[in-house]
């Protein structure tokens, strides 16, 4: 037996279950959450039944302090961010990762409806400290329209047009920040995998000669 497993059997049950509420998000933050969820989420549903689910949330709710910290130690690391956002830092200034990104997504299949300059919004709203930022909307109506025509995905079309941001930051570095779709693709099955698997292959080519 190794001296971590003597050690860590020494411990008592609430010592460990702290130690495992702090380390797993430290653990997490290494991870590839694009690689990582999908196959979690398919291995944690394929024999998943009803009972399963009845005694989890049982368990939930008794353990509802211990589900409070994790989430809370989750929060510090922004692992949810991670997995929702993907970033990716620019090889060139402003202008010009905004015209390329541009020209890329239209040589990628995309149409790009509109152009929010949201540093000029606030400006005009009377906030002044705005560092340079436009998000770029990326429309596929076909894959949109293939999902939506469905009355029960529907809600999806809050996220269509699809925002990329390119944004400067204080120390004048530019960044472009978009929706992990390919992780989210990973997350349902059918049509709507299909549209957010092709999507986010598309995307990532249209950033391929722009990000580091």
């Amino acid at each position: 037996m190794g001296m971590m497993d003597i050690m860590v059997k020494m411990m008592g049950k609430k010592k460990r279950k702290e130690m495992m509420i702090n380390m797993m998000p430290l653990m997490m933050e290494g991870i590839d959450m694009n690689e990582l969820m999908p196959k979690m989420m398919g291995n944690m549903l394929k024999d998943l039944s009803a009972d399963d689910l009845i005694k989890f949330f049982k368990e939930a709710l008794g353990e509802k302090e211990t589900v409070k910290k994790l989430l809370q130690k989750i929060g510090e690391v922004n692992l949810m961010q991670k997995m929702m956002f993907k970033t990716y830092v620019s090889r060139f200034g402003f202008d010009e990762t905004v015209d390329k990104l541009h020209q890329n997504a239209l040589n990628n299949g995309w149409t790009i409806p509109d152009v929010r300059n949201l540093q000029q919004e606030y400006i005009n709203s009377g906030i002044k400290e705005m560092t340079r930022l436009k998000i770029l909307y990326f429309c596929n109506s076909q894959g949109g329209y293939s999902i939506i025509q469905n009355d029960e995905k529907k809600a999806m079309s809050v996220m269509m047009p699809m925002g990329v941001s390119v944004y400067e930051k204080k120390d004048r570095s530019v960044e472009i920040a978009a929706m992990n779709i390919g992780m989210m693709g990973g997350m349902f099955s059918g049509e709507v995998k299909e549209v957010l698997t092709d999507g986010g292959e598309r995307l990532e080519a249209s950033l391929r000669e722009v990000i580091k």
